[in-house]
């Protein structure tokens, strides 16, 4: 009876630590915590001078962007609702909301300004200049490329279920995902195909310049952190609590929100 107590203590003890012991990296790569104590940490962007934007994502308009400085943060823009993607182009930031009529917001300059022609977005990236968005809908959402400055929204694809993540690979294709599809889709010459299946809830991606795309998958106690090139798939973390944006710094090392831990990673090794 004691020996069976023990294994069970055991095997809890190891149960509890593969749920909520620390990120699991694959050889070569390592990690340090950057920033803590960000509630519902999600996405991330760097300015050109270095600063660290990111928003947290909390609705009713508890939702926020903050600047990061030395491992602390201050509020920059409050009373947003669900603020979940952050880019940045130039001197603006642009916000994506999951939720409510301002799907897109630009900043600058201290002043916020709607960008209109997206309902209930998530992910963005650049398309030179202009802004990819996708939209996380019950079987009608969408793809859009919108240019803010011409005020022009374009539909590249239609009748997405709960889309997330989008981004632009160094030659043109169009790489996006939906949660609960469990794939990678590509987007070139208008056609859609799908070029990885079986991931689970996948969420951000992020296309890098030697033609790989980052993707994380948002599950609360087996996140992971994905790298697509060439047709096959590596592992580069696991154990992570619903990582959401992945992003690339001046350093070379890549920055994760991990938003169950709130709090930001720096991934070295790539």
């Amino acid at each position: 009876m004691v020996a069976s107590a023990l294994l069970i203590v055991s095997l809890g003890a190891g149960a509890s630590y593969y749920f909520f012991g620390p990120p699991l990296l694959e050889k070569g790569f390592h990690y340090a915590i950057v920033a803590g104590d960000l509630p519902s940490v999600s996405a991330l962007a760097f300015t050109p001078d270095g600063d660290l934007y990111a928003t947290l994502e909390r609705t009713r308009g508890q939702g926020s962007l903050v600047r990061i400085h030395d491992g602390d943060y201050r509020t920059v823009v409050d009373g947003l609702n669900k603020p979940d993607g952050l880019l940045m182009i130039d001197d603006t930031l642009y916000i994506t909301s999951e939720t409510g009529p301002d799907a897109v917001l630009a900043y600058r300059n201290g002043k916020l300004a709607d960008i209109q022609g997206a309902d209930s977005a998530e992910g963005i990236a650049e398309d030179h200049g202009r802004l990819l968005v996708i939209e996380d809908k019950k079987g009608d959402g969408r793809l859009l490329r919108i240019d803010p400055s011409q005020h022009k929204v374009d539909v590249l694809a239609r009748n997405l279920t709960e889309a997330e993540g989008v981004c632009q690979g160094p030659d043109g294709d169009i790489y996006f995902v939906e949660k609960n599809e469990h794939a990678l889709w590509r987007l070139a010459g208008g056609q859609r195909t799908q070029v990885v299946a079986g991931l689970t809830h996948p969420a951000y991606l992020n296309c890098i310049d030697d033609g790989s795309v980052l993707i994380t998958e948002d599950r609360t106690n087996f996140g992971r952190l994905l790298r697509y090139r060439d047709g096959r798939v590596d592992v580069i973390a696991r154990n992570l609590r619903s990582p959401q944006t992945v992003l690339l710094g001046d350093d070379g090392a890549y920055y994760l929100a991990e938003q169950r831990r709130n709090r930001i990673l720096k991934i070295d090794g790539f």
